[in-house]
């Protein structure tokens, strides 16, 4: 209103409070202190809140109290949450004090006649399998393997991958999983640092493999088939090592960790008690057998009756190949790492996938939107599972459900098996607060192989648990919800994991540190396309040097760092003149260029006719780059497998053609991926030709107006995401 002057007045103020805080404390001084706690309730629920109010009031009438009590040392939990974490964490269940070899052998007992593994057209039944694996392992045996022994496997995935890990158990050795298509210095180390008492190799990959001094070696087709079988040996203990498996250090050499029997064995008979496998069930085995999935791939069905589908060596970075196998072979069960589970999803035939009972997913966070899109393809259980390699694979879970929403949670801990968020001095944090995952229980790996040190730093002993026992501290950042499970919030150090791969940058950034002419260098992960992440070291020259140490193209400096990191550890490169800092000196992230902005391209040449410019289209597409130059490297640009399994998907879409992953990555450039597409195309179109009919003058069984317009439709309704089609036409005679 206004006043008799005609001037505006103020007759009342109203005021209310929001923050876009997740918590919200404003302090008013006065008389009295008077402290006003918010949060919003989109992210937080009652119950968290009501925690957090409960903690500041223990700290504060600590204060009170006792005002030279050091802040870390109060206790921010009421006692109702130490009785829920204690609740949350009682998990124990009696496990039987036996070994994978012993749960085998009761299995062939029970069914010796069932089918056991499929490889290609090879089919064995448990007899068979174990019949076998025994001839094998009595080889082995007369060899020098034995309880806290080593065995090296370097197989590709085959029926005799399975029966060569069955025998190393049987022998009562532990399995070393060496991956033949790794860089021989990578392979050399493994087995240098290991000291296997044997190497497990066929003929056509022991060629390519590094000689390794004073390391035997052994044919495990020809031992199977022609050996005349050594003497039975000691059956290993439940605390006897059952593999050993490598992964990535934070000082340049990757580590092996060490799991016993009877760990492994907690974990596939909880995951039977969860998840009932049946004689009917049929497992894909497409995990790598250097990561720790493959192990409940490859000795759960085996436990239990149900029949393990080997995939083809190459067959897991292959979405059409995947969706494929799944349907001729019935498959029941199939893990994923969650980048993988997009692309799986993105391929048209997932939804025909209607075999499957239960999906599992595991190795890194699981993005809300694509459990979403995973179940409105597919009407299947999607399990969420979490676990370092330092633990016997998985150690929490979580079943998802579609009317859920927030960020999908890792779950409530396994059999015989303790959660604890801590803060940095070892104490229980709040519900709802973040701090770092600790595990403790029967799933922990023994340690680190011959390396008591960091085995000592990373395995602490567990001040909540029974004397003498350990935790393992993971790096991960989590906190406990209200429901009791815990939910994963990043890394408290340097360690990522892309695609399912866990990376230490630092073991990147000392191989780039070794290459001619580097000064300093610096690794990040970059998500400039959404979901997108990818690897990127920036390189800055030696000091007293113009730069010209380093050469104009970075490729030569990739193919060195292939000698000794494997493909996925390979960044992107970027030249720059110095790493940025932020005001308290640690490395500016956010100031570092986009690899696009940095590879202008020298020599640059645009695609040439529409094949080269509909594949160029799509690279563009994908990895969100402004001009592809006939002659550019996919890889060289940022691509990696993932990425290629959508470039090959959407290829297959435009133009309805069969197109094998392996091509992408063996023809790298726009103009050599054109033309491998033109031969595929022409191929197919040459298979499918009819008979020429000289009565009708067509050929027979359909015209050739009718032939064209199939292909001009399919072409033309593939398209997909701004990608032209390419329209064939021709002419059959």
């Amino acid at each position: 209103m206004r006043d008799l002057a005609g001037g505006p007045r103020l007759t009342g103020v109203e005021g209310s409070d929001a923050t876009h805080y997740t918590v919200n404390l404003i302090v008013l001084p006065g008389e009295r202190l008077r402290l006003h706690l918010d949060h919003r309730t989109d992210v937080l629920d009652a119950r968290t809140a009501r925690s957090l109010g409960e903690a500041l009031e223990r700290l504060l009438t600590a204060v009170a109290d006792a005002p030279a009590t050091p802040v870390g040392e109060v206790d921010l939990l009421s006692e109702e949450q130490h009785r829920l974490i204690r609740e949350w964490n009682g998990t124990a269940v009696p496990v039987p004090g036996t070994t994978l070899v012993e749960l085998f052998a009761q299995q062939v007992a029970r069914t010796p006649g069932a089918p056991a593994t499929v490889f290609r057209d090879e089919r064995l039944s448990y007899a068979e399998l174990d019949a076998r694996a025994e001839r094998l392992a009595r080889e082995l045996r007369a060899r020098g393997a034995g309880p806290e022994r080593i065995v090296a496997v370097a197989l590709h995935r085959s029926t005799e991958m399975v029966v060569s890990l069955l025998a190393v158990l049987k022998s009562g050795a532990a399995y070393l999983p060496v991956d033949p298509s790794l860089p021989a210095d990578r392979i050399a180390y493994l087995l240098s640092d290991a000291e296997p008492v044997l190497l497990l190799a066929d003929d056509g990959v022991a060629a390519a493999l590094p000689a390794v001094a004073d390391l035997p070696r052994l044919d495990p087709g020809a031992a199977v088939h022609g050996g005349s079988g050594g003497a039975a040996g000691q059956a290993p203990l439940p605390s006897h090592p059952a593999y050993v498996i490598y992964t990535s250090g934070s000082t340049g050499r990757p580590k092996a960790v060490v799991v016993e029997h009877a760990a492994i064995v907690n974990r596939l008979l909880w995951m039977q008690d969860r998840y009932r496998l049946g004689a009917d069930d049929r497992v894909l085995q497409k995990t790598p057998f250097g990561f720790d999935v493959s192990v409940w791939e490859f000795f759960w069905p085996l436990l239990t009756g149900a029949a393990l589908v080997v995939a083809e060596p190459g067959g897991h970075k292959d979405p059409s190949y995947l969706t494929r196998v799944i349907q001729e072979e019935s498959i029941t069960t199939v893990h994923f790492v969650p980048s993988m589970l997009a692309a799986f999803v993105e391929d048209p035939q997932a939804g025909r996938c209607r075999s499957l009972r239960r999906v599992v997913c595991s190795g890194e966070a699981l993005p809300e939107e694509l459990k979403n899109r995973f179940l409105d393809v597919l009407d299947v259980p999607l399990h969420n599972l979490y676990g370092p390699t330092e633990a016997a694979v998985d150690v929490t879970h979580w079943d998802c459900r579609r009317e859920e929403t927030g960020p999908v949670p890792i779950g409530r801990p396994i059999w015989n098996t303790s959660l604890y968020v801590l803060d940095p001095r070892g104490r229980p944090v709040p519900v709802g607060v973040a701090g770092e995952l600790f595990l403790a229980g029967a799933g922990l790996a023994r340690g680190y192989l011959r390396r008591p040190a960091l085995t000592a730093e990373r395995f602490p002993l567990d001040p909540f648990g029974p004397p003498g026992s350990r935790m393992y501290r993971t790096g991960d950042l989590a906190r406990h919800r209200a429901d009791g499970s815990v939910e994963y919030l990043g890394r408290t150090d340097d360690q990522v994991k892309i695609h399912g791969f866990r990376i230490e940058l630092g073991e990147i950034e000392t191989a780039l540190g070794r290459l001619p002419g580097v000064g300093r260098a610096a690794v990040v992960v970059r998500e400039d396309v959404p979901g997108e992440r990818r690897l990127v070291g920036y390189l800055v020259p030696e000091a007293g040097t113009d730069g010209s140490a380093l050469p104009p193209d970075p490729e030569p400096m990739r193919a060195e760092l292939a000698r000794s990191l494997p493909e996925y550890m390979v960044p992107v490169l970027v030249f720059v003149d110095g790493l940025p800092v932020t005001a308290n000196g640690k490395l500016d992230r956010r100031a570092l260029p986009a690899p696009a902005a940095t590879a202008a391209a020298t020599g640059y040449e645009p695609p040439a006719g529409e094949t080269e410019e509909l594949v160029a289209m799509v690279w563009a597409s994908v990895l969100d780059a402004p001009r592809i130059g006939r002659h550019d490297d996919f890889f060289a640009l940022g691509g990696h497998s993932l990425s290629a399994t959508r470039v090959a998907a959407r290829l297959r879409q435009a133009l309805g053609l069969d197109l094998p992953l392996h091509t992408l990555f063996e023809q790298r450039t726009v103009a050599a991926l054109a033309v491998a597409v033109e031969t595929v195309l022409l191929a197919e179109l040459e298979a499918e030709a009819a008979p020429f009919d000289a009565h009708t003058g067509i050929g027979a069984g359909i015209g050739a107006e009718t032939a064209t317009a199939t292909a001009t439709a399919t072409a033309t309704d593939g398209a997909t995401d701004g990608v032209p089609s390419l329209v064939l036409q021709g002419e059959t005679s």
